[in-house]
């Protein structure tokens, strides 16, 4: 019981919708979030972003049901995926690009470079 409230957790939010399968990928100067975001249009996706997180919402051109039989019976529908996901370094927002095809979602994010000045004494 406790194995199969794991892999639930796993799996959808408090809030009923889908976590969607993700990968981030830090590149030397961007991070790279892919996610897997089947039965979703582009024009049903939103992302938001800020220096340290992004999060991505998406309604489902079709609802998925899950249902199982046994001791317990279970049966919920989920018309949305949603996922916000700490970034491993800063990154600038607003330079961010976003591509959607056949249902994977790619977001470029450029990593915050400063320069700084040190005078020498």
């Amino acid at each position: 019981m406790e194995m199969e409230r794991r892999i639930i957790r796993a799996t959808w939010g408090y809030d009923g919708n889908l976590e969607p399968l993700y990968e981030v990928e830090d590149k030397e100067d961007e991070i790279r979030v892919t996610f897997d975001l089947p039965r979703v249009r582009k024009e049903n996706v939103e992302i938001n972003t800020t220096e340290d997180t992004v999060e991505v919402m998406a309604k489902m051109s079709d609802a998925v049901c899950w249902e199982r039989w046994g001791s317990i019976q279970k049966k919920i529908t989920f018309q949305a995926f949603r996922k916000q996901i700490r970034l491993p370094e800063p990154v600038d927002p607003e330079k961010a690009s976003a591509s959607f095809k056949n249902g994977i979602l790619r977001i470029n994010l450029p990593k915050v470079r400063r320069k700084v000045f040190i005078p020498i004494e």
